[in-house]
C-alpha cells in the first residue's frame, strides 16, 4: 500500500508541475546491509581515490567505511545533525542540518578543518539534507528538504543563487554524477535525474526502499543508498537506460 501512494503521489505531482512527459521507470535494489555501528545514517557518498565511501549520522557523526559499510575509522570532533556528505579533492564537506554550518573534514585523517556557518529561515528539521559539488558551474549545492530549494555556494559558502525545485515532495539527497545532478526523495521514494545547469528534472526513477535518506554512485555508476530508520544499505546496479 506504501509503494502504491508513493506512485500515485508521484504520478499526480508530475501532471500537476506539467512534467508528465518525463520519463519514469521502477528501479529495484539487489541486495542489502545492515550498517551496525552506525546510527540513523543519513548520507553516504563514494571517494574514487581510495575505493572507500564516508556515512554521516543524524547524531553527528563522520565514518570513514569499505564499499559495503564496514566501519574504518570515526571523525572525532562531532556536530549535531548530518545530513549530507561530499567528498572534494583532499576534504570531506558535511551540511549539518539544525545548527546550519558546513563542516570541512581532512579526508586523510578525518581531521576538522573549518566550520562554515550557512542560513536557512525554514523549520529546523527541514533545512539542507543534502550537499554536492557542481563540476559543471564549480559550486556547492546545498539542497533544502522542505520546501526544496537548491541553493549554489561559492567554495568558502558565500551564497551564489536560489533555484526553487517542484515534481516531488521532499529531497533527502543529492549526488553529482557524470555531468548531472540527481535528486533523492524519501517521501516520495524516487531518485530525478537534473540538468546541471538549472536543475530542471529529466527523468523519475522509483525505488523499493523504505525510509531512503542519502546515495551514491561507485566508479562503475551502481548505486548504494542508505535508509536512515532500517539502519541499512541497499545495493543496486546501474540506472537503467529510458528510451
Amino acid at each position: 500500500m506504501r509503494k502504491l501512494i508513493a506512485l500515485l503521489a508521484v504520478a499526480l505531482l508530475l501532471i500537476s508541475s506539467g512534467k508528465k512527459e518525463l520519463a519514469h521507470t521502477k528501479f529495484k535494489f539487489a541486495d542489502w546491509k545492515s550498517l551496525k555501528g552506525i546510527p540513523e545514517p543519513s548520507d553516504i557518498v563514494y571517494d574514487s581515490a581510495t575505493g572507500h565511501c564516508f556515512i554521516v549520522s543524524d547524531h553527528g557523526k563522520l565514518f570513514e567505511c569499505d564499499r559495503q559499510g564496514n566501519i574504518i575509522k570515526k571523525a572525532k570532533e562531532e556536530g549535531q545533525d548530518f545530513e549530507g556528505v561530499e567528498v572534494k579533492d583532499s576534504f570531506i564537506y558535511v551540511s549539518d542540518e539544525t545548527p546550519r554550518k558546513v563542516y570541512q573534514y581532512r579526508k586523510s585523517d578525518l581531521s576538522l578543518v573549518k566550520v562554515f556557518p550557512v542560513s536557512w529561515g525554514g523549520a529546523m528539521n527541514r533545512a539542507f539534507e543534502s550537499i554536492a559539488y557542481n563540476a559543471t558551474k564549480q559550486c556547492f549545492l546545498l539542497v533544502s528538504q522542505q520546501p526544496i530549494v537548491i541553493v549554489e555556494y561559492t567554495t568558502d559558502f558565500k551564497e551564489i543563487a536560489r533555484y526553487p525545485f517542484k515534481g516531488v515532495r521532499d529531497i533527502s539527497g543529492a549526488r553529482w554524477h557524470k555531468g548531472n545532478l540527481y535528486l533523492l526523495s524519501n517521501l516520495d521514494a524516487c531518485i530525478i535525474k537534473c540538468d546541471p545547469v538549472n536543475y530542471e528534472a529529466k527523468a523519475y526513477y522509483q525505488i523499493n526502499v523504505l525510509n531512503p535518506e542519502g546515495f551514491m554512485f561507485d566508479d562503475s555508476s551502481n548505486i548504494s543508498i542508505t535508509s536512515d530508520d532500517m539502519q541499512r544499505l541497499y545495493f543496486f546496479k546501474q540506472l537503467p537506460t529510458i528510451q
